[in-house]
């Protein structure tokens, strides 16, 4: 059975050119998750732990992205759409997942006003009133996936609400 539409969250190190996934989560638009897992890095040994709240040391223990491409692959082809925040293909790309057929809804993009800084997924939980934690560092990739899985459903609704005026 093919899902309609999955959720994803992936964390990166930085700095872009160095960019390697530390954490990618998945799951349906039940919130049932499907994939969640931290990964070790091969380049990048250290990286600003205040960007996704994942210390180097957490990752230290994990295996490789590489060791769950095959089942994350399999995850992805079953989606007709993907959603998330701040859209980050190219890294999975990168890592050899083909998403080169998948509509891909970042929540991002609509919700854009400004342009700068403020345009974070913390801002898109106070408006939507989503109840993210504040310390980035007790924040899972489940807590950002069902951040986004929320705050989807509440933009389908209120887009739903718009449109049948």
């Amino acid at each position: 059975m093919k899902n309609k539409e999955l959720i994803y969250w992936i964390d990166l190190t930085g700095p872009a050119v160095l960019d390697e996934i530390v954490r990618l989560t998945i799951m349906d638009t039940n919130d049932n998750v499907l994939f969640n897992h931290m990964f070790n890095t091969k380049m990048v040994d250290w990286w600003y732990s205040d960007l996704n709240g994942i210390k180097p040391e957490e990752t230290f223990n994990q295996q490789q992205f590489e060791n769950y491409k095959n089942k994350i692959q399999t995850i992805f082809n079953h989606a007709s759409k993907l959603i998330t925040f701040n859209a980050s293909t190219f890294f999975l790309e990168k890592q050899g997942i083909n998403l080169s057929k998948k509509k891909i809804d970042d929540l991002a993009d609509p919700f854009r006003v400004a342009g700068d800084a403020t345009d974070t997924i913390d801002n898109l939980c106070i408006y939507y009133g989503y109840d993210l934690p504040t310390n980035i560092y007790n924040r899972t990739g489940l807590d950002y996936a069902k951040a986004i899985n929320y705050c989807w459903h509440e933009m389908e609704r209120y887009k739903e609400a718009q449109e049948n005026k």
